[in-house]
C-alpha cells in the first residue's frame, strides 16, 4: 500500500492504487498458447449488461481514465489521467497483466492543482511487484493545529508547494499468502500560511509563533518496510478474507529528513459474506507517531464524511463497517458507519472526543469478470458535514 503523508499525495496515488491493482489482479485461467486478437466489447456476453471486463482485460495501448474529486477538504474538482498498457510477449501459465505508465493531471474548486507520472512493474510469474512515481502536488488545505484549542475552532489554510518521488517493491514468499516489501518517498516542501483565514485579527502571539515554526522548507525522506498477509477472494471489491498490514515510516536526517521520526501503521480489513445478497465488510487502522515528525505528517482520522486532516495528532485510530446488499441482478444498496479518535497519548485518550460518520449509497457490478463495483458514496460526518465520492472497487482501497 501506498502511505500517504498528506491528502493530495493519495489523490494523485489513487490512479497509481487502482491501476496497479488492475495490473496485479490474478485469474485462474490456465493458458500456454498464443492469445488470439479478441474483440473488445463492452457487453456481458452471458446478461447482455454494460460490462467493462473485456475492455480491463484485453485492452492495450494507450487508455484515458476520467478522475473525479469530491474531498471535502479540497473541493470539488478533477482530472483526467493517460495510460499505457505496454505489451508482454513471454506468456505464463497464470495470467500476467501487462505493465503499465501513464500521466496525471487534477485541480480543485479551491485552488489545489498537481500532475505526475507513473509505472507499474510485474516481474516472472508475479513473483515481484513494482510501483515507481514522481508528482508535483500544490496543495491548498486547511489546518487545525495538532491540539490548539484556537486553530481547532479557527483553522488557516495552508499551502504546500511540493515534489514527491516513491518507489515501492513487494515480494511474496513462496505459495503463500504472505508477501514482504519495502517503499522509499521523498518530498520537498514549501510550506505557507494564509493568515486572512483566520476570523477577528489580531490574532495572539502564540498562535504567530505556532505557524512561524511551522512554515519554510520541508524535507520528508522515508523507508517502508512493510508485511502484509492477504488472503481475499478479489483484490477490487472483495466478499470473502483478511488484508492485515503492518509497516513502518521511518525518517531520519540520514536519509536526508527535516525531522527524525516514525510511524508505525497497523491496518486490518474483514470481509464476511452473511448470505448470498449480502455481505459484510469490517475495517480498524491505527497509527503511531514517535519523535517530531513536520505537522502535515501526522497521523489524522480518515474516514467517509470527515475533511482530510480534521482530527489529527499523535496517534489515530480508526474502526468502520460496511454492508452492502443486492438489490436487483448488478445493482446493490451499501450503508456503512465508524468513528475514530486523534490523541496525544494513552494516557488522554478519554479526553479526546469521538469522531464519527455514518452513510448510504449504491454500486454496479461494472466488471463481472473483475468482480469489481463501482458506484456512489453520501456519507455524513459528526461536525455536519457532508461528502459524497466516487467509489472503484473498495472504498477501503
Amino acid at each position: 500500500m501506498v502511505k500517504k503523508y498528506i491528502l493530495i499525495i493519495s489523490l494523485f496515488t489513487c490512479c497509481i492504487i487502482i491501476q496497479s491493482n488492475l495490473c496485479y489482479a490474478q485469474s485462474d485461467t490456465l493458458s500456454t498458447d498464443k492469445p488470439k486478437k479478441k474483440k473488445i466489447s463492452f457487453r456481458d456476453p452471458v446478461d447482455n449488461a454494460f460490462d467493462l471486463s473485456s475492455f480491463l482485460l484485453e485492452h492495450k495501448g494507450l487508455l484515458p481514465v476520467p478522475v473525479i474529486i469530491t474531498e471535502p477538504a479540497l473541493g470539488y474538482g478533477g482530472g483526467a489521467a493517460l495510460l499505457y498498457f505496454h505489451h508482454r510477449k513471454k506468456q505464463y501459465k497464470t495470467y500476467v497483466a501487462p505493465d503499465v505508465s501513464g500521466v496525471v493531471g487534477l485541480a480543485t474548486s479551491n485552488g489545489t492543482w498537481g500532475a505526475g507520472a507513473f509505472h507499474a512493474h510485474t516481474f516472472g510469474e508475479n513473483r515481484v511487484k513494482t510501483i515507481t512515481a514522481i508528482i508535483k502536488p500544490n496543495v491548498n488545505i486547511d489546518y487545525y493545529g495538532n491540539n490548539s484549542d484556537y486553530l481547532a475552532k479557527h483553522p488557516v489554510t495552508i499551502n504546500l508547494d511540493a515534489w514527491f518521488l516513491f518507489q515501492q517493491a513487494e515480494f511474496r514468499i513462496a505459495q503463500s499468502n504472505f508477501y514482504v516489501g519495502a517503499s522509499y518517498s521523498y518530498s520537498k516542501s514549501e510550506v505557507s500560511f494564509n493568515l486572512d483565514t483566520i476570523p477577528g485579527r489580531p490574532i495572539t502571539n502564540k498562535i504567530i509563533e505556532l505557524i512561524n515554526k511551522q512554515k519554510g522548507t520541508s524535507v520528508i525522506s522515508t523507508l517502508t518496510p512493510m508485511v502484509v498477509y492477504d488472503t481475499r477472494n478479489n483484490a477490487f471489491t472483495p466478499t470473502k478474507g483478511i488484508n492485515a498490514e503492518l509497516t513502518l515510516d521511518y525518517s531520519a536526517g540520514w536519509l536526508g529528513s527535516s525531522n527524525d521520526y516514525s510511524i508505525a501503521h497497523t491496518n486490518f480489513y474483514g470481509y464476511q459474506p452473511i448470505s448470498p445478497s449480502l455481505f459484510s465488510g469490517w475495517r480498524f487502522e491505527g497509527s503511531y507517531l514517535m519523535g517530531d515528525a513536520p505537522f502535515y505528517a501526522y497521523p489524522f482520522v480518515s474516514l467517509r464524511g470527515i475533511p482530510a486532516m480534521r482530527y489529527q495528532s499523535d496517534n489515530a485510530i480508526v474502526a468502520e463497517t460496511e454492508w452492502r446488499y443486492k438489490v436487483y441482478k448488478r445493482f446493490s444498496l451499501t450503508a456503512f458507519t465508524g468513528g475514530g479518535k486523534a490523541f496525544q497519548s494513552f494516557d488522554n485518550f478519554s479526553d479526546m472526543d469521538w469522531a464519527y460518520t455514518i452513510g448510504t449509497g449504491f454500486r454496479y457490478e461494472i466488471a463481472s469478470k473483475l468482480g469489481t463495483h463501482m458506484g456512489i458514496d453520501f456519507a455524513w460526518g459528526n461536525a455536519k458535514d457532508f461528502a459524497f465520492y466516487i467509489v472503484f472497487g473498495s472504498s477501503w482501497l
